[in-house]
């Protein structure tokens, strides 16, 4: 099994590879680097032989689920992609208290000139 998915991986490296100077054009049109992503969709056909053949790669893939395995890939694929761009999850009821901790900070040190 690993394998596999290493030729798949390779598959996927390669047709990566393809399109690079293509993606490093649309990166200088691009002002804000860190503020974007994109998710790819690769469709790998695996033959009798179990070799893997790369049928397509999908522009920002559908992420609405079908089946209960559908559900569970994609639940996964999900989260190890917000994982990927560090997204954590927002407090608002502790930064709404760090914004009052900053205000009394900052109104005691007007206090003190």
């Amino acid at each position: 099994m690993n394998l596999l998915w290493s030729r798949i991986y390779d598959v996927i490296i390669k047709s990566l590879l393809c399109i690079d100077s293509q993606v490093q054009q649309h990166l200088k049109k691009i002002n804000n680097k860190n503020n974007c992503f994109e998710l790819l969709g690769f469709d790998v056909l695996i033959d009798s032989d179990m070799k893997p053949w790369l049928m397509e790669v999908n522009l920002s893939p559908s992420l609405a689920t079908e089946s209960p395995l559908d559900l569970k890939i994609k639940s996964q694929l999900f989260l190890d992609t917000m994982n990927l761009i560090c997204l954590r999850k927002f407090d608002r009821r502790r930064d709404n208290l760090n914004k009052m901790k900053n205000r009394v900070k900052n109104i005691m040190r007007a206090k003190s000139y």
